[in-house]
């Protein structure tokens, strides 16, 4: 790959000169290089892409190049950067491909525009309806479309209302340029085992047919913050053709796997402390012999376990079972289905059961998502015996490409799975996922701040009174003086500038000002809400917003505050109110109490 690399960059030094004098040879010459990698090694595929788009930048009335551009977009992250490309082609030749409204709609629900979306699937549609006996391999299925259709409408609502979670690379020491997913984790979250489909440390030099090598299973250990760089796990875990972990227990003693045995069974293995012991097929009534048995997951009792298969008598697809032992914890039991609340007739993967032992994760793409797999939860209640309507994680965790192998932390703070986006390595990465929260309210305390003062009397929100004077929240509570009072009554915004997530140091008092009383006052918390000005596209405006938020938060928490007690969002661009772009860049800062939870019934 550095081979490859150098060899990139001096080819790109010696045609410089040229592409001044003669852009449209260059724009073949590099149109030729990128056929040539991109067909060799599939590590490389972020050069050909960049090769295709220089090509095409030089040529804009190459339309291979704009194709291909577009197409290595739509393959890797940063899909929505494909639609320029694609838009060239539908302006000069738009008959270039069947598809290719459809490959726009794409490229705008990556991009989380919606409505863009909507237009050109809408368009592809009645184009594909009007044409139904064209059968070539550019033509995508009406329902295909119109799974992409509903998508878009669900995206439109899960988006304006952002969770309360944020997304952290974890870098080379886990991930690398090839595919690396199903991360699984212990208890203590120390240590995680992962699948890749890398060449370093792989235990076959030799790649399958779809060109990528072999899956093996890694694994790296957490000290002092930092995970080691991740290690084959070796034999008898790894042979020489596909490996891959869906689940490991929470003292990271056992091990499950997927081998591709039948339809695909799942096995487990072992740690004695020294090494791991020869995979073993995990039961038959589990495993079945012509359905496919792909994931699994322990409850908080070692003897029932949930997994997905695609076995019929559920709701249709790959749906989740459970299967529990009998009383002497010997033999299983016939497995049953989740039923209709949390399978669907799309596909539900990879459960796993928070250590709660009533919080179920999992992937779905039958359920309200906007893309792909969207990663859901639901929680079970032991008193009705049902399970809640399954939640969207939301933006940014779900996005319209998969998101699977959801893993959370003992207190469902932190947790890990993989996806394609911006921040990774190359096509699949791991990703950290952060909780920020709960639901937090201001309202209420601005109500219990003035139950006994009366309102402010002034337009400001500030508090009129001397500051000898005080106001009691109720009687089993403090008081807080004017100047306290103001903090908690107003919303302070920390402006940006443009492009830029920075905070300034003339927004540092005032945040100080706030770090001090969430010192004096354990009940109190933070809320944080990141604005994005309109320029860009809805998914960046969401990136940067949230960056904003948690630039915030970041500040807060390196003066002390407990990350807990605060939490923050990225609502995008603002849309509904006046003023100059300037003034919707920033994070509203406000001073808040937390919600009080409703008992269950």
């Amino acid at each position: 790959m550095k081979k490859l690399l150098l060899s990139f960059a001096i080819m790109m030094s010696c045609h410089l000169a040229l592409s001044q004098d003669d852009p449209v040879t260059l724009a073949n010459v590099y149109l030729e290089q990128a056929d040539q990698i991109y067909k060799q090694q599939k590590e490389a595929i972020e050069i050909a892409k960049e090769l295709y788009i220089q090509a095409a930048d030089l040529d804009p009335t190459n339309l291979r190049a704009n194709w291909m551009a577009g197409s290595l977009y739509l393959e890797t992250i940063n899909k929505d950067q494909a639609l320029p490309y694609l838009l060239r082609i539908l302006e000069q030749k738009p008959n270039y491909r069947f598809d290719l409204l459809y490959h726009i709609g794409r490229a705008y629900h990556y991009g989380l525009d919606f409505d863009n979306a909507l237009s050109y699937y809408e368009r592809y549609k009645k184009k594909v309806l009007g044409d139904r006996s064209y059968r070539g391999t550019d033509r995508v299925m009406p329902q295909v479309v119109s799974r992409r259709i509903l998508e878009c409408n669900n995206g439109k609502d899960i988006i304006n209302k952002p969770s309360q979670y944020s997304i952290v690379p974890i870098g080379e020491e886990i991930n690398s340029v090839w595919p690396d997913y199903a991360p699984v984790l212990n208890y203590n979250g120390d240590v995680m085992i992962f699948t890749s489909r890398r060449q370093e440390d792989n235990t076959s030099p030799d790649v399958d047919k779809d060109n990528f090598y072999f899956e093996d299973v890694f694994i790296s250990k957490k000290s002092g913050g930092k995970w080691s760089p991740a290690k084959n796990i070796g034999p008898p875990i790894n042979t020489e053709y596909h490996d891959a972990n869906i689940a490991l227990s929470p003292d990271g003693n056992r091990l499950y796997l997927y081998k591709d045995t039948g339809a695909g069974d799942i096995y487990f293995s072992d740690f004695d402390g020294q090494s791991w012991s020869e995979p073993e097929f995990l039961t038959n009534k589990i495993n079945s012999t012509i359905y496919s048995e792909n994931s699994i997951a322990e409850t908080s009792s070692p003897d029932m376990v949930f997994y997905t298969s695609s076995r019929p008598g559920s709701e249709g697809g790959i749906d989740i079972y459970y299967c529990i032992k009998d009383d002497k914890g010997k033999d299983w039991y016939k497995s049953k289905s989740l039923g209709p609340v949390i399978n669907t007739p799309g596909d539900e993967d990879s459960p796993f059961l928070a250590y709660d032992g009533k919080t179920l994760y999992f992937s779905s793409t039958g359920h309200k998502g906007y893309g792909g797999y969207d990663i859901f939860k639901s929680v079970y209640d032991s008193l009705s015996g049902e399970w809640s309507i399954p939640e969207n994680l939301g933006y940014p965790v779900n996005t319209p490409d998969d998101e699977i192998s959801f893993n959370i932390s003992p207190d469902q703070r932190t947790g890990y799975y993989a996806s394609v986006r911006e921040g990774g390595l190359g096509f699949s990465d791991i990703f950290m996922v952060k909780y920020h929260g709960d639901n937090l309210d201001q309202k209420a305390l601005i109500a219990a701040n003035y139950s006994k003062s009366g309102p402010p009397e002034s337009n400001s929100g500030t508090a009129t009174k001397s500051g000898a004077e005080k106001v009691a929240l109720n009687d089993n509570e403090p008081e807080y003086d004017e100047h306290e009072i103001k903090l908690m009554d107003e919303t302070h915004r920390i402006f940006f500038n443009n492009d830029q997530s920075a905070i300034g140091d003339k927004h540092k008092a005032e945040l100080d000002s706030i770090v001090q009383m969430i010192y004096k006052y354990s009940f109190l918390n933070i809320d944080i809400a990141g604005y994005a000005s309109k320029d860009g596209n809805p998914r960046y405006n969401l990136e940067l917003s949230n960056k904003r938020a948690l630039i915030v938060l970041n500040y807060l928490v390196d003066q002390g505050v407990d990350e807990s007690r605060i939490v923050a969002r990225g609502f995008g661009s603002i849309t509904d109110e006046e003023g100059d772009a300037e003034e919707h860049r920033r994070a509203d800062v406000r001073i808040v109490s937390k919600l009080k939870k409703k008992r269950p019934n």
